[in-house]
């Protein structure tokens, strides 16, 4: 039972986003698929997405794993929140997109329902850094006691040093609002953001902090009201480091085995320090990746997490097997500038291999093909025996150049779509909700798009397998109103296909042809895994 003290704090929790609901959004980072794929570059397999259990802790409204259960229709999907009020529209929701998959319930982490049993993924994302350490632990148990031999669990958290940054920003903004309260002025949810967007203005003009700390204080009058409310003025804000983090895991027989953000586990840097620090932690990971925090600032990170049990079973290194590596499956689309260049970071791709393998990915776009496939075609183009795709593939895949995936994704161009019934349900809801609290998103969480043209989404519903895009095509032309509503409008090309453009810009799922027309009115490129 809890104590006394946490559970007071669990219902000012519960009040605060009864009254707030945070906006639910997909998190790429988060996902099953991702935990898969990076567990897989480390010779580590976690169970079948397809039929997989999965749970979300801290649910919200769902839409984190909403497109997972769409995409996965005999997986069973299990979301627990404190906020009874996003509990109930999420069901709700659920309930009008027919998914029979997936269920919300409103429940404290700390009474969870045995009778849940095992999951193979557990997703914690927006939760640990916000509660207290019974709250967190008693996550963690949950963790221990319900995570499959093989799951693996996402938790993501504040953390040091970098967020030592971002406190001065949380201070000044609790200060104001506490001094303001203390000269008789009424402070509530409502205007607590205001005054506190107020003080990061005036600190953002005149501080004399250092340029990086301003600039990550300046991007916070970016976010909505919700997300700073939540974010910087809950009672609990806990960050921590990572080595710190690792210590709470290993009591509950858990382990951090990589963040889910490669890079942060395998940062690129000099070899210099690599040899430094390889000669000061050898074999410790964590104590590794504590020293790249340091170096780097980090502020945030998204642990994988398994039972303590496996780690033997996992290569955690940056030194991937190619056993590992050959059944991988990339995916890249890129353009050649004027001089007939591929740019990383605004720098012109002079390798030869590298050129190639950029060739090779756009011409599979938006097919997925194997690094062993990818090296086969390097070798033949070439002709040379010898190569670096295994190389260059790992820095592309840590560098989030190309998008890595565990499964193959194929791709078949129909000359007449026909939109599954449960993926229209999906756009319908955002096309009949002026205000949706769930965000339009592809099921591996790659895109979010909060405001959204119900007429686009309105247009993509008309593939129900008796028209050509050609059909589609001429029908949005014969309507000068509806056209006018696109925010970029449609202008006859000689070849304008729909499939082709569509097909060009989806991943497996039909779910993305709404992406894809999005991005396309929207001139956006769907963000890179």
């Amino acid at each position: 039972m809890a104590n006394k003290e946490t559970l007071e704090n669990v219902k000012i929790v519960q009040k605060s986003y009864d009254e707030a609901p945070y906006k639910s959004k997909t998190f790429y980072y988060t996902q099953p698929g991702r935990q898969q794929m990076v567990l897989k570059l480390l010779g580590f397999k976690t169970p079948n997405l397809e039929t997989a259990r999965v749970l979300e802790i801290g649910c919200s409204f769902g839409g984190n794993i909403i497109p997972f259960a769409l995409e996965n229709p005999k997986a069973d999907v299990v979301g627990i929140d404190l906020s009874s009020v996003q509990i109930e529209e999420g069901n709700r929701i659920i309930e009008s997109l027919g998914l029979e998959n997936i269920r919300l319930i409103h429940q404290n982490v700390l009474e969870f329902d045995e009778k849940l049993g095992k999951f193979d993924y557990i997703i914690c994302h927006g939760v640990f850094s916000w509660v207290n350490e019974e709250v967190q632990r008693g996550i963690l148990n949950v963790i221990k006691n319900h995570l499959s031999e093989n799951g693996s669990a996402i938790l993501s958290y504040n953390t040091y040093p970098g967020w030592k940054n971002l406190e001065v920003a949380r201070d000044v903004m609790l200060f104001r609002d506490e001094m303001l309260k203390n000269k008789g002025e009424q402070i509530n949810e409502g205007n607590a953001v205001k005054y506190g967007r107020g003080a990061i203005e005036f600190l953002s003009q005149f501080s004399m902090l250092n340029e990086k700390i301003k600039a990550g204080i300046t991007d916070i009058t970016e976010k909505d009201d919700y997300y700073i409310l939540h974010e910087y003025f809950e009672e609990n804000n806990k960050p921590m480091y990572l080595y710190n983090f690792n210590k709470i895991l290993l009591e509950h027989d858990l382990i951090h085995v990589v963040d889910s953000d490669l890079m942060k586990t395998f940062p690129n840097i000099s070899n210099e320090i690599e040899e430094k620090l390889t000669t000061e932690c050898g074999d410790d990971n964590i104590a590794k990746e504590q020293y790249y925090d340091f170096l780097l600032d980090r502020q945030f990170r998204v642990s994988v997490v398994t039972h303590k049990a496996n780690k033997e079973k996992i290569n955690i290194s940056k030194d991937i097997r190619i056993v590992d590596l050959k059944e991988m499956n990339l995916r890249g689309k890129y353009e050649k500038n004027q001089d007939g260049f591929y740019l990383i970071e605004s720098n012109e791709v002079k390798d030869e291999e590298v050129n190639l393998i950029f060739d090779i990915l756009s011409e599979n776009y938006p097919n997925t093909i194997t690094i062993a496939e990818l090296e086969k075609e390097v070798k033949e183009r070439m002709k040379t025996e010898t190569n670096n795709v295994y190389a260059n593939a790992v820095y592309l895949m840590y560098g989030k150049l190309v998008e890595g995936y565990s499964n193959k994704l194929t791709i078949k161009k129909e000359e007449k779509i026909k939109l599954n019934p449960k993926y229209k349900n999906y756009l319908e809801y955002f096309i009949t909700n002026p205000a949706p609290v769930i965000a339009l998103a592809s099921y591996e969480g790659t895109v979010n798009y909060d405001t959204i043209n119900p007429i686009m989404l309105s247009i993509i519903t008309l593939f129900d397998g008796t028209k050509t895009d050609k059909d589609i095509f001429n029908f949005s032309q014969s309507s000068e109103s509806t056209i006018s509503l696109f925010s970029t409008p449609i202008n006859k090309r000689s070849t304008f296909n729909f499939v082709a453009l569509l097909l060009t810009i989806s991943v497996s799922s039909p779910v993305m042809i709404a992406i894809g027309i999005l991005n396309f009115f929207a001139k956006r490129t769907p963000a890179l895994s």
